[in-house]
């Protein structure tokens, strides 16, 4: 998400399973089915390394626009895509969780974000590229936490994709 400068804001839409950290192993399948990581599709206990891995996932249809698993089970990338974006992204694709890009090493550190001011993003010094239309901010309806109070998901929602109702459908 952008807040109104056109900073990104990261959001959590109470989507996932809490308690997954980097410490806490978990199980259970919880997610969209495309971007789980090996060990959750296996039934294996997991961590935030599944995070590592979706965001893999999502880089991928930025880059590429489309899965990188779309002609198989293992990652292919297009050939125009640049050299240290696809070597991100295998890292970040790693079927081993202790190794991969994220939990292994930060991904800070990795050669594609080599022009990127870390220090500078966070403390929001540098200039967004994308501005949203003021037109629609000064729209009285919409609420910007500016103090960074986390907004709340909406109680009692629910969704199940059908993609992963067909799947479980097919397994029983």
């Amino acid at each position: 998400m952008l807040d109104s400068a056109g900073h990104i804001r990261l959001i959590d839409l109470g989507l996932a399973r809490d308690g997954v950290t980097p410490s806490n192993k978990i199980t259970g399948r919880t997610g969209t089915l495309q971007y789980m990581a090996p060990e959750v599709l296996l039934g294996k206990a997991y961590d935030a390394a599944v995070d590592w891995w979706s965001l893999g996932i999502v880089v991928s249809w930025m880059a590429a626009g489309q899965s990188p698993f779309y002609y198989g089970k293992d990652p292919k990338f297009p050939s125009w895509l640049d050299a240290d974006l696809k070597d991100l992204l295998e890292r970040l694709l790693c079927n081993n969780p202790e190794k991969r890009l994220g939990v292994h090493e930060d991904i800070r550190d990795h050669p594609f974000f080599n022009t990127m001011n870390w220090k500078n993003l966070e403390l929001k010094r540098e200039q967004p590229p994308f501005k949203p239309f003021s037109r629609v901010l000064e729209n009285e309806n919409l609420q910007w936490p500016e103090d960074g109070t986390p907004l709340h998901p909406v109680t009692g929602f629910s969704f199940t994709s059908p993609d992963w109702t067909r799947m479980t459908r097919r397994i029983r």
